[in-house]
């Protein structure tokens, strides 16, 4: 019979534990969470966030600067940066505030499941900080601008759950007094009250650690359907701001239930903690007599000491948690000592039992301990490449027995130069390299420069060594005034010391306006690829360095498992072929292949291409211009790929507005026809700046639904 009522009293308090977290979790998001101005006052704290001030300062870029002048999106960087510091102040918090309000009153209040989040007026506030860049794009925006920073549509279960936790804020209340309730309970019936209370203590830790894992597993389910990056790292600083005190007081919550537990399960009494304590502080403060441990002792206290300078807030919620739970424990060892048997076989018989309970839940929260930490420093989810939905080979089933020189592939000129890569100046497309994948983009021209990290995290171009070319056709280029110039500037952008070993990266000339570590780009090709087995790749690299570097980080990444290493001399296979082949990369270098067998030269038998140098887009639009736009350039007559050229240069900032002239379905397939018919064959590359604006990607299906052209 007492094992019954010792049974009853223990289940009564492991459902006391449970409803003691939910009413802690309920009361924190009622109290918090679902009220208008803690709503917006937590909103607007994760403005601290850099990665969300970063992405409402491109968000108001786009909604305002670039909507009055879109050519300024090379200058994009400067402009957010400026807005970036703007959003810090408490002029646009205040906007910022009351904008959040607007939304929660009309999620909850006007029961509304779709609402616009608007920053209402904010355009005199962007005028100030962009009149010192682009006085006249200033005056374009009016004073009374909104930014519509984004439109919220949640599912309604999730409304419906938001407005029933708001009406039911006495829920937290009344599970609290039901488990305190349950608790009194299974102590007023229990014959062996230590042991309740130690099983008590275990679920307690144990469902605490369990909501962990829950809000953990919530914010990676959440963030995992976020695929940009900029954006998924500001909803991640939104969740800190909005949950990050839920997650931190459930680990507290766990910890005082091991406490409880491990106080409740001592053999004879409560532990005193006084004793180990004065113990550990003996050993720290003596100096060891072996000479190793005093130098070890030494770095340790060095350590220790550095991580309390460099992380006081810290080291000193790690304090606070520590006294806390001492408090908890001295507390829960006075009541223990008013409620132990005095029994000796009584308190034998406990022991036993309560060391299996206790061994049982120490390995249940040693396990969740661990799984939780796991999936926190591992990220949550990673989304990752999508697989696409091909119906053939690179999304058309015509092309799939036609040579790969035979098909139309759509490339974008200087890939790796983005509008949205973080930093990024005078970008020439308008989404990074993963993006481009993912859009239907083949064909990647792209630019490889040596360079060394520095400690702002700019890139410095390196021009020695095997620089030495490039440093001779910039001074080509921009004559030797102009090139010393730019080398003032460069050295103005980064002045900071050099913090590693010169590497590869994509860049456009000078990689301190923006670069790609080769590794990052590799690594996304191979993803790709990896993901979506029937797509073919086409690239072109404008090396400026040692072919056995690209080749090195080829093998590095695994990208060489998806490079073709055909013998293009004797064969040039079909598409068909080259997925059957596992190499579905067509890897070419503009200069220097060296003895890499898979790496081919490019304008030596294998590529003939038109001019690129326009400047205005007459020269690729009017018709008694497109004739010498198709003229031979470089490249043998005959080789297998001819490259189409077809992008403005109005260096150094390039226009997404002559983008959307030169890329219209008239301009690209005259253009097209005209080249067809100067140089006797049709363009199979045809590579632009900004791919998304214009109809490429229509002109490219239309010209692959055509018969394939004669090979040659």
């Amino acid at each position: 019979m007492p094992g019954r009522t010792n049974g009853l009293a223990s289940l009564l308090s492991c459902v006391a534990a449970v409803l003691l977290v939910l009413a802690g979790s309920a009361a924190y998001v009622s109290g918090t969470v679902l009220d208008a101005d803690d709503f917006a006052d937590r909103a607007t704290a994760a403005l601290e966030d850099d990665a969300v001030r970063k992405e409402l300062a491109s968000v108001v870029t786009d909604e305002l600067v670039l909507r009055a002048d879109p050519d300024l999106v090379g200058a994009r960087p400067i402009i957010e940066g400026a807005l970036a510091e703007l959003i810090g102040g408490s002029a646009f918090q205040s906007v910022h505030r009351a904008a959040i309000r607007d939304v929660y009153r009309a999620f909850i209040d006007r029961d509304q499941d779709s609402v616009t989040l608007t920053l209402a007026d904010i355009g005199t506030l962007v005028r100030g900080a962009v009149q010192a860049l682009a006085p006249q794009v200033a005056e374009k925006i009016p004073p009374d601008a909104d930014a519509r920073v984004k439109d919220i549509e949640l599912p309604p279960a999730v409304t419906t759950a938001l407005r029933v936790a708001h009406d039911l804020r006495a829920l937290a209340l009344a599970l609290t007094i039901l488990a305190l309730v349950l608790a009194g309970a299974a102590l007023w019936i229990a014959p062996n009250r230590r042991l309740v209370v130690m099983r008590f203590g275990i679920a307690l830790a144990v469902t605490a650690a369990l909501a962990v894992i829950a809000l953990n597993f919530t914010r990676g389910v959440v963030l995992a359907q976020i695929s940009e990056t900029p954006v998924r790292d500001a909803a991640a600083g939104v969740w800190r701001a909005f949950l990050g005190d839920l997650g931190r007081g459930l680990l507290i919550a766990a910890g005082c239930g091991a406490v409880v537990a491990a106080a409740a399960s001592s053999l004879l009494r409560p532990l005193d903690a006084t004793p180990p304590l004065r113990r550990a502080w003996e050993i720290v403060k003596a100096t060891p007599s072996r000479g190793w441990l005093r130098a070890l002792r030494a770095l340790a206290l060095v350590g220790l000491g550095a991580l309390v300078v460099l992380f006081p807030e810290g080291a000193l919620e790690i304090a606070a948690v520590a006294v806390g739970l001492a408090i908890a424990y001295a507390g829960v060892a006075e009541i223990l000592r008013m409620t132990i048997a005095g029994d000796p076989a009584a308190r034998a018989a406990e022991s036993r039992q309560a060391r299996r309970s206790l061994v049982a839940g120490g390995v249940a929260v040693a396990i969740i301990a661990v799984a939780a930490g796991a999936f926190t420093v591992g990220g949550g989810f990673d989304s990752g490449f999508r697989t696409l939905d091909d119906p053939g080979c690179n999304g058309s089933r015509e092309i799939c027995d036609r040579r790969i020189d035979r098909i139309a592939i759509p490339a974008a000129h200087n890939s790796m130069s983005a509008v949205t890569n973080p930093g990024w100046l005078f970008g020439q497309q308008d989404a990074g390299i993963a993006e481009q994948l993912e859009d239907g983009i083949r064909g990647f021209l792209i630019d490889a420069h040596y360079g060394e990290p520095t400690k702002s995290g700019k890139i410095k171009t390196d021009l020695s060594g095997q620089g030495a070319s490039e440093r001779k056709k910039f001074e080509q280029t921009l004559g030797s005034e102009a090139f010393a110039a730019a080398l003032r500037i460069r050295d103005r952008i980064v002045n900071s010391p050099v913090t590693g070993e010169r590497q590869v990266y994509f860049c456009h000339g000078f990689c301190e306006l923006g670069a790609l570590p080769i590794d990052q780009v590799f690594g996304q090709f191979r993803d790709f690829l990896a993901a979506n087995p029937r797509e073919v790749l086409v690239i072109d690299i404008e090396d400026y360095v040692d072919p056995k570097d690209i080749a090195a980080a080829a093998e590095r990444t695994g990208l060489v498992d998806y490079i073709y290493k055909g013998d293009l001399d004797e064969h040039m296979p079909t598409v068909q072929e080259m997925i059957d082949s596992g190499g579905r990369i067509l890897l070419m270098a503009e200069h220097d292949a060296g003895d890499v067998p898979y790496y081919h030269q490019a304008y030596d038998g294998l590529v003939e291409e038109t001019p690129y140098s326009f400047k205005e887009v007459s020269e690729l639009t009017d018709p008694d211009e497109l004739e010498a736009s198709c003229q031979p350039n470089r490249g043998r007559e005959g080789s297998p790929f001819f490259l189409m050229n077809h992008w403005i240069d109005t260096s150094p900032a390039p226009k997404p507005s002559n983008a959307a002239r030169v890329n219209t379905r008239s301009a690209l397939t005259a253009r097209i026809a005209e080249c067809e018919q100067v140089r006797g064959r049709r363009p199979g590359l045809i590579a632009v700046d900004f791919y998304r604006q214009g109809d490429l990607f229509d002109v490219v299906r239309e010209l692959n639904r055509r018969p394939a052209p004669a090979a040659r």
